[in-house]
């Protein structure tokens, strides 16, 4: 008798909680949905990840091609320098120029006086030689 009774009163308990069964769905159906709203975020975020990170990659593709071209540039103008330094040697000349002045005068007694003046110039020439070939060293690095 008694497992009857014990028996009826676990019946009994099982059957009046319908009400938090229901909850109890409606709460895994809000998990569920957000479960299902994240993974649609992370799949968004993955495309969009995905082409940011293309569009990233073909600009620095086209700097690096800038850098290597500006790279070449650089390295012939530095071989051109050097070529056209070692054809041309400018030699610098300091060249004095003097001019001498002689004025005669008479006087009235038919004496003749003369004075002497000297002006001087000095003057920077500066001569370009294409015939010397020495090795010049290269300064930029």
């Amino acid at each position: 008798m008694r497992n009857i009774i014990l028996f009826t009163v676990f019946l009994l308990i099982s059957c009046g909680n319908k009400e938090d069964n229901k909850i109890k769905n409606e709460t895994i159906v809000i998990a569920d949905s957000t479960i299902i709203n994240s993974r649609n975020h992370i799949m968004e975020s993955d495309t969009i990840h995905k082409k940011s990170d293309s569009i990233t990659h073909e600009k620095v593709e086209k700097v690096i091609t800038n850098i290597k071209y500006l790279t070449n540039t650089v390295e012939k103008l530095k071989f051109e320098k050097l070529q056209l330094s070692r054809e041309l040697k400018i030699s610098k000349q300091n060249v004095r120029v003097d001019t001498v002045f002689i004025e005669t005068k008479k006087s009235f007694w038919g004496r003749e006086k003369k004075t002497i003046t000297t002006k001087s110039d000095s003057q920077d020439i500066e001569t370009i030689d294409s015939t010397t070939t020495e090795k010049v060293m290269d300064t930029i690095k």
